[in-house]
């Protein structure tokens, strides 16, 4: 068995890509689960995560040089540097963990991470998120740079990372050499510590990279709730894998929890459940049913819908006296059942229900407001002591109930 021992820099995300060789195919699951450090309302993660072999972990906030921390906000230290950005990790999630590095002052790792269970003469793509800490404007102060390294051996350098107040992504791909099941991954600060060389990284992803895996087309399917099976088809683009093998899966909701779909391991799937409803598939692919076993091995194609849409729809409404309810050409007005059958727009025949209530006008009512009311109880006759009889007339203001 080879070893190789992998000295990466950090990787930004954002609107700045890098990569060597980046991959052109289809991407398997991130094989480093905990690479965007998880999430949490401590804004400080302990205990330490002992992944920067040459770094101290926490200490005084900001972390000084030659330290580390695990933080979900920068901007929640009372003393966050008047040179460095307020900021929470690179996701949608208020609570998510970054890593946020203060550089020593000699080159060092700042992550490293042994991989172990992976397939021989496979290629991989590495890569992470880095923003530069200090903020857009600032002079004076040292930019962060990083290494990637295999076996000792350096493979991609970011070079000076320049502030921007955004994230960014470096990263590479390589192939691992026949009989390789295993390797060592590191990020390596390559810029002396002091004023500067500080920064941030997040979503650190290690995945396999294979050829490119289609469900054609990628728009969702429609399809009657009496209809035909549906054929899926497995469309595979690349020279990597020279006998592709496919496993297809299913989800509930086209993100998360796919299980596998037992025997579906042709080319061609055929969704046969007829059911009203949405349905969610995709398929997993490797060079070899035995790579196919290994979820550090595989690549996923594209996620697929399909639409059940449903044969009957039960209808509820309330309309007002006068007003009408419209069901392809037919009208109505009346308090009733009626029952309607139609072709869809995707031709599927259709049965409408519905169950139609039509309301009278409530009576008119009157209401006085509070000035006519008073108005009203102040109403007698009474004389002017001018010579005539004179009567304070009420106003009634009317309301619809």
């Amino acid at each position: 068995m080879r070893k190789i021992y992998i000295a990466i820099a950090f990787l930004v995300l954002g609107k700045a890509v890098a990569f060597t060789q980046g991959c052109t195919g289809n991407l398997g699951d991130n094989i480093f689960v905990a690479g965007d450090f998880g999430s949490g309302e401590a804004n400080v993660l302990f205990p330490n995560p002992g992944i920067a072999p040459d770094y101290l972990y926490g200490g005084s906030l900001p972390p000084m040089d030659g330290s580390y921390v695990i933080t979900n906000n920068t901007g929640a230290w009372p003393g966050l540097f008047g040179s460095w950005l307020a900021i929470g990790d690179n996701s949608s999630d208020p609570n998510g963990y970054m890593m946020v590095v203060n550089a020593s002052f000699s080159p060092g790792l700042f992550y490293d991470q042994v991989v172990t269970d992976l397939c021989d003469n496979t290629t991989y793509e590495f890569s992470a998120d880095i923003i530069n800490l200090i903020r857009l404007g600032v002079a004076g102060h040292i930019a962060p740079n990083v290494t990637f390294l295999i076996d000792n051996v350096v493979q991609f350098t970011t070079g000076d990372i320049a502030s921007s107040n955004t994230w960014q992504t470096f990263g590479f791909t390589f192939t691992t050499a026949p009989g390789q099941t295993e390797l060592r991954l590191s990020l390596r600060n390559n810029a002396p510590g002091g004023i500067g060389n500080d920064l941030a990284i997040d979503n650190i992803s290690f995945r396999p990279c294979g050829d490119q895996a289609y469900i054609l087309p990628e728009v969702p399917e429609n399809i009657c709730e009496d209809g035909a099976p549906l054929p899926l088809t497995a469309t595979v683009v690349g020279m990597l894998y020279d006998t592709p093998a496919v496993q297809w899966q299913t989800s509930p909701d086209g993100i998360n929890n796919w299980v596998d779909i037992p025997g579906a391991t042709n080319i061609t799937y055929f969704h046969d459940q007829l059911s009203a409803g949405s349905y969610f598939y995709r398929f997993l692919l490797a060079n070899s049913p035995l790579n196919l076993a290994n979820d550090k091995c595989r690549v996923n194609s594209n996620v697929k819908q399909v639409i059940v849409q449903p044969k009957a729809y039960q209808i509820r409404d309330t309309i007002c006296t006068g007003g009408t309810y419209n069901v392809g050409s037919s009208t109505y007005n009346a308090t009733g059942m009626y029952v309607d059958s139609l072709l869809s727009s995707i031709g599927c025949d259709s049965i409408v229900y519905l169950d139609l209530t039509v309301l009278n006008p409530p009576p008119m009512q009157p209401q006085l407001n509070h000035s006519a009311t008073k108005l009203l109880q102040r109403s007698r006759w009474r004389h002017s002591g001018v010579g005539g009889n004179q009567r304070i007339p009420s106003s009634l203001f009317f309301t619809q109930q």
